[in-house]
């Protein structure tokens, strides 16, 4: 019977991130889309809203690719408000209505659904319809697909690398690898 009341509070939980609203910029029909998770193990708090995967997770759904070592989900009457992901490296990977690809890798992806925000934290990878950033740090703007990068310490010494592809429009391709 406890396995039975396990499944369906799962299920419950898989189905509130299934229906949240939007991920970054993915494609509209991807919240109607099954979502399939897979881990080593669960942690589920119904009360809290916090879910957390442990171990090789997996999420997928539609086009929106989530992977790392641990994921934790937090939801607020049934709408995600935020996705913690961590790994070496931890990874997501989106693509839009038009085709553009969206891929994000760094030791920590934290997604923030309430300010629309694509947090990257260590050893940072963008690559955004064919631009590439590589920094410390990368937050993307989901609204206004903008780019932010780099310590906001003047003093850091840290530097950001941007690969832009001749010939190619902003804005329009794909995002074969993260270098």
């Amino acid at each position: 019977m406890k396995a039975a009341a396990r499944a369906r509070r799962l299920t419950g939980l898989v189905l509130a991130v299934a229906l949240c609203p939007g991920y970054a910029q993915a494609a509209s029909n991807d919240r109607e889309q099954p979502a399939e998770i897979f881990a080593d193990r669960v942690n589920i708090n119904q009360r809290t809203g916090v879910s957390r995967y442990l171990g090789n997770v997996t999420f997928t759904q539609g086009t929106v690719r989530i992977a790392g070592d641990v994921v934790e989900l937090s939801t607020r009457e049934g709408e995600l408000t935020l996705l913690e992901v961590t790994g070496a490296p931890a990874t997501y990977a989106e693509t839009d209505d038009n085709g553009d690809q969206l891929r994000a890798r760094a030791e920590r992806i934290s997604y923030d659904a309430d300010a629309g925000k694509l947090l990257l934290r260590g050893d940072a990878r963008l690559c955004r319809s064919g631009e590439y950033f590589r920094s410390e740090r990368i937050d993307y703007d989901t609204e206004s697909r903008g780019v932010e990068a780099g310590n906001p310490a003047a003093d850091s010494g840290e530097r950001v690398h941007i690969t832009l592809r001749p010939g190619q429009a902003s804005g329009s391709g794909n995002c074969p690898e993260l270098p």
